[in-house]
């Protein structure tokens, strides 16, 4: 299975192949696509996303009615 960089999806080669010059840069292929990487999560250009914020209404308590009838 061939890897690819996450950056410029140049093919990089098999993690069996990992050449001693490149290995320092893995996943990526070189110290550019490296640096790109880190000044994209430095701009916070990646970003988790997800579902709205749930919006369940919560009732509180209202401590003035009494709880039980009193008749």
């Amino acid at each position: 299975m061939e890897h690819r960089c996450p950056v410029c999806h140049k093919t990089v080669g098999t993690p069996a192949q990992k050449s001693q010059d490149r290995a320092e840069f893995l996943p990526f292929c070189s110290e550019r696509c490296k640096l790109v990487d880190l000044g994209a999560w430095l701009d916070a250009d990646y970003k988790i996303v997800s579902g709205p914020d749930s919006q369940e209404s919560v009732e509180s308590p209202d401590y003035n009615t009494p709880s039980h009838d009193t008749q």
